[in-house]
């Protein structure tokens, strides 16, 4: 049987991977997790024995199914079988194997030359006494099937199988392996799921994201990333210990601080910090390397006690330059009703209670001072590879009880006096906005009187236009007619002789007479008079 012994060639495992196979047949998608992808990379996949279907594990000398129940009677049957039962049976079964494989199994055979056969599913009549059956098995109960030198190895999906070939360990992807080899050795199949993997000589770590992993190559230490599986390709590449890159919130321990009027407190705070350069916090605080062979904890106790001592001493000095007395000034000031401290007068000559507030704010509570004490503290923590992100006090009790309480009475009578000042900063400012809007209403009032006249003048003087307008035109136009300029004349001069007027002439009467008959137009009394009036006045 051909590579029944185990070539020089097939001694040395050969790293490479099949092509790449279409989307449809048997090993496609095989390997596309990242743990295998890591391991392709490093050509540590053996696919060189991987078979693509059941039948392809029979090969060379292994026996196929050859017999039925009818060719097993006729075969039983030329040997007298039946016929001669004693000489017919013992000749027949000297010389005949017969054995059923079922589906899913395999037999497992030796030969007159005691090699390793495989036998398939189905009816087998042997004519040979030197071929020897063992016994059966099934690939769906037994994953690894070792007949001597020929192994049938059945790797799941997210499993790697781990086999040894003269000390070199063979990693086999997912699949049906099957091999010929006196030196290449099954071990052990390994499930993927873990986040540290040990593969023989090798180990496969999966980092998660917002983690690092801290690993040690001969002494010098590498840090992987996280988001990824990674693998470390020889034994004296260890991993030590995962460092968290997440933010850490952490309660300092409670303190006495003594501030700078030399009032003791009692201060209790927060710290809230990462991790920003990991492999500075490996090399320079984090406890990484095992003493006497001992595992090294996962966690980073010794690197959150150096940023915790780090955070209170910074704390401390931030407490030493505050004057915890004028933290009562800016109590008084929110014990001041709301809606009065809240005006503003308006007045740039008047300080107003806005453009105090910066100092009255609280200053242990001061963003501006507090981040100072963090700045402060970062400069110690950044040698390290940690960034303090935040300090928060919590609270600040003064140890003497009665010092608190004279400081209370101070600020109650401060606030009675900010009271009383916001107060009656509030009435003369009233007094002022009261006073602008008589004199506003007096100034709106005036305009409107003014706005009237105005328009009054303009409306009779548009009149008077129109009424010199309508004269003139009718006077134009009576000036077209002799006539109508006549009977104008003497309706004006009528007018103008009133009902009890008397005149007096120089003349004798016949002269009047005279005047209206050659004056007179028409017959009529009314006409004739007109006419004489008309007549005298002209």
């Amino acid at each position: 049987m051909a590579g029944q012994n185990g070539s020089s060639e097939e001694n040395v495992p050969m790293l490479h991977s099949l092509p790449p196979t279409t989307v449809g047949q048997p090993l496609s998608h095989l390997e596309d997790t990242p743990a295998y992808l890591a391991l392709m990379k490093a050509n540590l996949l053996q696919t060189k024995y991987r078979k693509k279907s059941f039948d392809d594990i029979f090969e060379g000398v292994d026996l196929k199914a050859n017999s039925s129940n009818a060719n097993d009677c006729k075969q039983r049957c030329l040997f007298g079988y039946y016929c001669c039962p004693i000489i017919g049976c013992a000749l027949y079964k000297c010389s005949h194997l017969e054995f059923f494989i079922p589906a899913g199994h395999v037999g497992l055979l030796m030969d007159e030359q005691n090699r390793y056969l495989f036998a398939q599913p189905g009816m087998h009549n042997i004519n040979s006494i030197f071929i020897k059956f063992l016994q059966t098995k099934s690939l769906h109960k037994d994953k690894a099937i070792v007949h001597g030198n020929r192994t049938i190895l059945i790797v799941e999906q997210g499993y790697v199988g781990l086999a040894f070939d003269n000390g070199q360990p063979v990693l086999f992807p997912p699949g049906m392996h099957v091999w010929s080899s006196d030196t290449l050795k099954y071990d052990t199949a390994i499930p993927l799921d873990q986040t540290k993997i040990n593969l023989g000589p090798y180990t496969l770590l999966t980092v998660d994201e917002g983690y690092a992993a801290v690993t040690q190559n001969n002494g010098k230490q590498h840090i992987l990333a996280g988001g990824s599986a990674h693998l470390l390709d020889h034994k004296n590449w260890r991993f030590q210990k995962f460092l968290t890159l997440k933010i850490q919130t952490d309660d300092l321990e409670e303190i006495n601080a003594t501030s700078a009027d030399n009032i003791t407190m009692k201060v209790t705070s927060t710290v809230t910090w990462r991790i920003v350069d990991p492999l500075l916090a490996a090399t320079m605080a984090a406890e990484t390397m095992a003493v006497n062979g001992g595992s090294v904890s996962a966690d980073i106790t010794k690197l959150r006690k150096d940023v915790l001592k780090q955070a209170i001493a910074s704390l401390a000095s931030f407490m030493g330059g505050v004057n915890y007395s004028d933290s009562f000034h800016m109590s008084a000031h929110a014990q001041v009703p709301h809606g009065k401290s809240s005006i503003s007068l308006g007045n740039p000559s008047v300080p107003e209670p806005e453009a105090e507030s910066k100092t009255q704010d609280n200053p242990i509570y001061d963003d501006e001072r507090m981040s100072v004490c963090v700045s402060h503290a970062n400069q110690t923590t950044r040698t390290y590879g940690v960034e303090i992100m935040s300090i928060n006090i919590l609270s600040a009790l003064p140890n003497d009880n009665q010092l608190t309480k004279a400081l209370a009475v101070g600020a109650v009578a401060s606030a009675e006096a900010l009271q009383a000042e916001t107060a009656a900063r509030g009435n003369a400012k009233a007094m002022r906005i009261d006073a602008e809007a008589t004199a506003e209403k007096a100034r709106i009032v005036a305009e409107g009187q003014a706005l009237a006249e105005v328009s009054r003048a303009k409306a009779k003087g548009e009149a008077a236009r129109l009424v010199a307008e309508g004269e003139k035109q009718a006077a134009d136009l009576l000036a077209t007619s002799h006539v109508a300029v006549d009977l104008a004349k003497m309706d004006k001069s009528a007018s103008l002789i009133g009902p009890n007027d008397k005149f007096v002439f120089g003349q004798e009467p016949s002269y009047l007479a005279n005047f209206i008959m050659k004056e007179g137009v028409s017959g009529s009394a009314s006409t004739t008079k007109s006419t004489a009036k008309s007549s005298l006045f002209s």
